[in-house]
């Protein structure tokens, strides 16, 4: 009951914030801090419309449309296009393996899983004061679930669901906890540490993003210690996979930042990485296996290659269109829908053998699209400033790309993922629009002064760009 109670706050929170302030409001106030901190709570059985905590500001928002009369228009680009065919290709495998019932929900629950959160952020992350508001809103997160973390970490795992639950909440808490190197893996807000590791890789990339474009320093005391929260969340989840999805980061950034060459050839160094994941994965699925290794480390890293091996036979049969969203994937009774695979902790197996050879092929697009958008944009930087940004976009979607080789697909940290995507092509279409939006303001000192022409955007209230005579 209390949850039900709490999605209906939600709900009307949201419709109100949406009628009074707008929609950027209610994205960055209400929907951010439910899709974090109270995902976890059951659905509101609503017949054809099924309420969550992270569905209901966008049921709100919707609804606030017609009332509010904004203006929603943003330029279109190849990435849009991409999310909009993954809707519809999922939607055709669910009424091709299903039941037309099952297609529609799956084209709601995907729309308002993946393609509602990235198109909203790439409205509402075009105005400086929101990307300023919900940088804000992502520090108070940090504060909460970074102390939860630590809490979680040492004494009592699933504390925060724990304190959810005292409260009434009726959020699921998995049996097990899971435990490393005499420590517990923290999982947060959400039901595993894997994902909340990749959540906050994704979340320290957007704070670093948003304070830079919105006029804040990474020297500002608040962003340094959310910056320093969200690594610590990343380690206490004691996740291999985040970990690569952080040194990932750490490397696409380091190289776009310390060589200016590499900011003209993001394409051919996405094509570079994806080729290397290709070759590894076809080596992993003809290269015989010997006994799983002693430790960790070496045993998941046989557990992965052992999921490739038995996924890629299947993945072979899988059509455009996949064996249908809910195959028994790891069922060992051997039922009529089971593939009885240890696991599918592959995103792109997963895709394969649930989406089919069409969904899978669109994601990995994102990838080609985005890294050919990002070259445009380094091309075309008109001031120093817009290069940390850029690289920071860059590092955090590829990054993830990389971390979801070792991950299912389609957890919280998938929907924030979308949204610093979202994030990231407005702020190419920012750059892109600014280099025919710069007029000549005069001279100082010998120099001619670059100003914005009125009406341009920027990535926040810019100085006056100096550049030399001829």
């Amino acid at each position: 009951m209390m949850s039900i109670l709490t999605i209906s706050c939600i709900f009307v929170a949201a419709f109100i914030v949406a009628m009074l302030r707008g929609v950027g409001w209610a994205f960055v106030a209400v929907y951010i801090p439910s899709l974090i901190l109270l995902n976890q709570l059951p659905q509101v059985q609503v017949p054809h419309a099924p309420l969550a905590a992270q569905f209901a500001p966008l049921y709100a928002i919707i609804l606030s449309l017609p009332f509010r009369g904004e203006s929603l228009r943003f330029k279109i680009c190849s990435v849009d296009i991409i999310f909009f065919l993954l809707l519809i290709s999922a939607t055709i495998t669910a009424w091709t393996t299903e039941v037309f019932e099952t297609g529609i929900n799956t084209l709601r629950t995907d729309f308002f899983t993946l393609t509602a959160p990235y198109l909203l952020a790439r409205i509402v992350f075009k105005d400086w004061h929101m990307r300023r508001a919900a940088l804000y809103v992502m520090i108070g997160i940090l504060a909460i679930i970074s102390v939860a973390a630590l809490i979680e970490f040492r004494l009592s795992p699933y504390f925060y669901l724990h304190v959810l639950q005292s409260a009434g909440m009726g959020n699921k808490i998995q049996a097990m906890a899971y435990e490393r190197y005499g420590f517990y893996r923290v999982a947060g807000p959400v039901e595993h540490p894997i994902y909340f590791g990749n959540m906050c890789v994704v979340i320290l990339g957007m704070v670093a993003v948003l304070a830079r474009s919105s006029g804040l320093s990474l020297k500002n005391p608040w962003v340094i210690v959310s910056l320093f929260a969200a690594f610590g969340c990343i380690i206490t989840s004691i996740s291999f996979t985040p970990y690569a999805g952080t040194m990932a980061g750490i490397l696409f950034f380091s190289t776009l930042i310390l060589i200016p060459m590499a900011r003209k050839i993001v394409l051919p160094l996405t094509l570079l990485v994806m080729f290397a994941l290709f070759a590894y994965t076809y080596n992993a699925a003809t290269t015989k296996l010997g006994d799983k290794p002693d430790g960790d480390l070496p045993g998941s890293m046989w557990t992965r290659k052992k999921i490739i091996q038995q996924s890629w036979a299947k993945a072979q049969g899988a059509g455009p269109f996949g064996y249908g969203l809910r195959p028994d994937l790891t069922d060992e009774d051997g039922g009529e829908n089971s593939f009885d695979l240890i696991s599918v902790d592959n995103s792109y197996m997963q895709f394969t053998l649930t989406h089919g050879y069409v969904y899978t092929t669109l994601w990995i697009s994102i990838a080609v699209f985005f890294s050919y958008r990002m070259t445009r944009a380094f091309n075309a930087i008109r001031h120093p400033s817009q290069v940390f940004p850029l690289a920071v976009s860059t590092a955090t979607v590829l990054a993830l790309m990389v971390s979801m080789y070792t991950v299912w697909a389609g957890a919280l940290y998938t929907v924030l993922w979308v949204m610093m995507l979202g994030l990231a092509n407005t702020l190419i279409d920012t750059v892109l629009a600014s280099t025919a939006q710069w007029e000549v303001g005069g001279t100082r000192r010998g120099f001619e002064v670059l100003r914005p022409i009125s009406g341009s955007s920027a990535f926040r209230p810019q100085p006056s760009l100096r550049i030399t005579r001829g």
